[in-house]
């Protein structure tokens, strides 16, 4: 080995350890970008949010947002093209991991965990009572027997959390798959949950499934304009769903709707904020400290983040890498030995 060569070597283990043991504890600004959330929206102000909140925790740090999708939040971040991403779910996570799809390349190793946001966003899947009447239509299980004609209101493939993650597995669990659909003589109204919600009022849409927080206000106003059906099901086929990207199987309890008489099992996601592997740990250790030590702030963000907590923070069911600047403080918090 070179001289050079070994010095080279030497100087990057010295400055390993002085990362490793380097005191973060002051408030010195940070510099970040941080994507995943689309241009406007519930995703951007809980961004906007969060970011908010470290610039006030390190007074003159430069932290931006950088508009995106939830898939390309993960690959700007593996790319280096930003630091941090608001919006991943486990879909992301194994699909960018794997190089399925919409990701054209293996993605593991680039991007870690950096917290756990939540836990609380539900697949909604709905129809209209009189689609549902005309063809005799109550379960998941009734579409596959009876393969009806339906003008189903979905995301694009390419938002993989509200379709490939969810409605997707849902099918493929009962025996049919996304595909199936164009094939029974069906159609699609592709586009965000508003654009879907408006196609069923503006009755170009029959069926909708996609991602909306529970008790929703617009879903009870699509209601009163027409009447509206959850589609039930068997939860042990939602569990198995659910299982794909490691989700939760749970029940919608009776009456969150005017229209649900009774709980029906859906597949309840959870929303990680995760990390590329390129951010410093001093970033990261700063901007995860800043969210779990002032919980009640990123709580007041609102919307799924009522739910935040800290002492979740460190949960991973992906069982992906922690960045070792989250690592630090969940150490310190004790939320990892």
């Amino acid at each position: 080995m070179k001289f050079s060569t070994k010095v080279s070597l030497m100087a990057a283990a010295a400055i390993m350890a002085v990362s490793a043991h380097a005191d973060f504890n002051d408030t010195k600004p940070i510099t970040a970008t941080v994507t995943g959330a689309t241009a406007s929206g519930y995703p951007r102000a809980m961004t906007e949010g969060l970011n908010g909140l470290v610039r006030d925790v390190y007074q003159g740090s430069s932290v931006s947002f950088k508009p995106n999708s939830p898939g390309g939040g993960v690959l700007a971040i593996s790319s280096g093209q930003a630091d941090f991403t608001t919006t991943a779910t486990g879909t992301e996570v194994r699909l960018a991991a794997e190089g399925t799809f919409p990701f054209k390349a293996p993605l593991k190793g680039k991007f870690m965990h950096a917290s756990r946001l939540f836990d609380v966003q539900y697949i909604h899947v709905l129809m209209t009572k009189e689609w549902a009447d005309a063809n005799g239509i109550k379960t998941w299980s009734d579409i596959a027997a009876k393969k009806p004609v339906m003008r189903l209101a979905i995301n694009r493939p390419d938002n993989p959390q509200t379709t490939i993650g969810g409605p997707y597995e849902m099918m493929k669990a009962h025996g049919f798959t996304i595909n199936d659909i164009e094939k029974w003589g069906g159609s699609f109204v592709l586009g965000n949950s508003s654009t879907g919600l408006n196609a069923i009022v503006d009755g170009k849409a029959d069926v909708f499934m996609n991602v909306r927080n529970l008790g929703d206000a617009l879903i009870k106003d699509v209601h009163s304009k027409r009447p509206l059906m959850w589609i039930d099901d068997d939860i042990s086929f939602t569990k198995k769903a659910a299982d794909t990207f490691n989700f939760q199987a749970d029940m919608i309890p009776a009456n969150t709707y005017p229209f649900m008489e009774k709980a029906s099992p859906t597949i309840r996601q959870w929303v990680a904020l995760l990390v590329s592997a390129q951010t410093p740990d001093e970033t990261v250790y700063k901007y995860v400290k800043a969210l779990g030590d002032n919980e009640a702030r990123v709580r007041a963000v609102g919307g799924s983040l009522k739910t935040f907590s800290t002492a979740k923070m460190a949960e991973n069911p992906a069982n992906i890498t922690i960045h070792p600047g989250a690592l630090r403080y969940f150490k310190e918090k004790g939320l990892v030995k």
